[in-house]
């Protein structure tokens, strides 16, 4: 009965603290303000979460893509769209150029110290993430041209 009883211990203790970092996990906005993610998250409860390098030529064009369409998916479903550049150091200084470069007007975030990945146990760049209520409903890695009209069918399938 003891060796259950642990193992109950262990595993709940295990799924409080992901969700711990969830919240806990920071970000930094392109113009420099850094909040967790669950000061971000307050308002809402659907998220479409893109994880991206600038490294990354098929991050750069599905985001391209996202953001060709993305006010024709806000008016399908309400969501909200946050690209979170996973890059470090040096290669942090090029986000905002490319964001400019490409007239992005979503969301911009960097992951700091990588909590948010992390918390989402994404390994992948580029990596798409639907959260509903904090917690991961689907998730996709990688992009080919026209894969980004199957995250609005997943989002469209979330009753909220």
């Amino acid at each position: 009965m003891k060796p259950i009883f642990i193992f109950c211990l262990i595993l709940f203790s295990t799924v409080l603290q992901g969700q711990d970092s969830l919240q806990l996990a920071r970000l930094k906005s392109l113009q420099g303000k850094i909040a967790t993610f669950s000061t971000l998250a307050k308002k809402d409860s659907l998220f479409l979460i893109y994880f991206w390098s600038t490294a990354s030529e098929g991050s750069i064009n599905e985001l391209n893509a996202i953001q060709s369409n993305l006010e024709k998916w806000q008016s399908m479903k309400n969501f909200r769209f946050m690209a979170v550049s996973a890059d470090e150091g040096k290669a942090a200084n090029k986000i905002r150029s490319i964001y400019n470069m490409n007239s992005w007007t979503f969301e911009m975030f960097t992951d700091l110290y990588g909590d948010l990945r992390r918390a989402l146990h994404s390994n992948n760049i580029p990596q798409a993430m639907i959260l509903y209520k904090k917690d991961l409903i689907y998730e996709v890695s990688g992009y080919t041209p026209g894969a980004e009209n199957y995250l609005i069918q997943k989002l469209l399938l979330i009753k909220n």
